[in-house]
């Protein structure tokens, strides 16, 4: 590496708390206490992002940055236009795929990131690495999450009758809640959208509900359902195809109550079952939720994340 070597995570203007914005603020962070000169960049002067608690070094393209051929520009793929835009850069570039599906809906029918000068790609999701090396046949070089231990946890004294889900991707969430209240099916349960909070007040109502309800149909990591599933949140939803590699929903490693991608009936009714056998047995699911709180416990170690960032940039980027 050499002495004048620096990193660029581009992060969209994004004000609203989002696992992706969370993710790179979070890379950059650990690569400075690492030893690296990383720093987030915004386009908008003195936009700043601060709900998830990483106090980063930012850069914002109106000010008109200088960057140089020792340079490193990570760009998530949501940003495929900036990778167009700096096809002649004569520095590294890394995507971060955060998602499987922008990593297409985002491209040119056919087109790939090494066509565009990208031969570096890394993600949290094993489901992009297959997604990568089948659809691009690429290298993806795979960073393990974290998940805090000590903020992701089951509240002390016990959980409420709530129901949370998030609002940001699709108002599935907001459909049931007036639709099994119209049925009559939710009596004792309140309803939570988690939205526009801090990550601290986001943890507090996980560890709060009795049920997390994922309802969006295209994830990469699904890190919310590995977050409830630490607060001890029963999980009743869709996998968004990421949450695959983790969610079982049968079996005798069942961790959670799974539903077919994007069938709202189904959905609706498990959760009317759901509610109905807590109502009969409020420890009816304990065995399962027990199970999905192991299922997090591999990820509750921040040394794979930190290892693996420094291996990557250390030997990948700067051989």
């Amino acid at each position: 590496m050499t002495d004048t070597a620096r990193i660029f995570y581009f992060c969209p203007e994004f004000p609203q708390p989002s696992g992706g914005v969370k993710a790179l603020y979070r890379h950059v962070s650990l690569l400075r206490k690492a030893g690296f000169d990383a720093a987030l960049v915004h386009q908008k002067r003195g936009f700043v992002t601060h709900w998830h608690g990483y106090t980063v070094p930012v850069i914002w393209l109106e000010d008109r940055p200088s960057f140089g051929p020792d340079d490193v520009l990570v760009f998530p793929e949501v940003m495929a236009d900036f990778v167009r835009q700096t096809q002649h850069f004569e520095g590294r570039r890394v995507v971060i795929a955060l998602s499987w599906a922008p990593a297409y809906s985002r491209l040119q029918p056919g087109e790939r990131w090494a066509e565009l000068g990208v031969e570096q790609i890394i993600t949290r999701s094993p489901t992009i690495v297959r997604h990568l090396a089948w659809s691009m046949e690429t290298a993806v070089t795979l960073i393990p999450p974290f998940i805090d231990p000590a903020r992701y946890r089951p509240a002390p004294r016990g959980k409420l009758d709530q129901i949370a889900f998030m609002t940001r991707k699709d108002r599935t969430g907001e459909w049931l809640e007036q639709t099994l209240a119209r049925r009559g099916t939710a009596a004792g349960h309140s309803w939570l959208a988690l939205r526009n909070m801090n990550e601290a007040t986001y943890a507090h109502h996980l560890q709060q509900s009795a049920v997390y309800l994922p309802t969006t149909l295209q994830e990469g990591l699904h890190a919310s359902v590995l977050e409830a599933m630490a607060c001890g949140c029963l999980v009743v939803g869709f996998s968004g195809i990421g949450g695959n590699d983790f969610m079982v929903g049968a079996g005798a490693e069942q961790n959670c109550v799974l539903v077919e991608n994007g069938d709202l009936l189904a959905l609706g009714q498990a959760l009317e079952t759901v509610l109905a056998a807590r109502a009969a047995a409020p420890d009816a699911y304990d065995a399962l939720i027990k199970r999905a709180r192991a299922t997090v416990l591999p990820f509750h170690d921040p040394a794979p994340e930190a290892d693996a960032l420094v291996a990557f940039f250390s030997a990948t980027v700067f051989p």
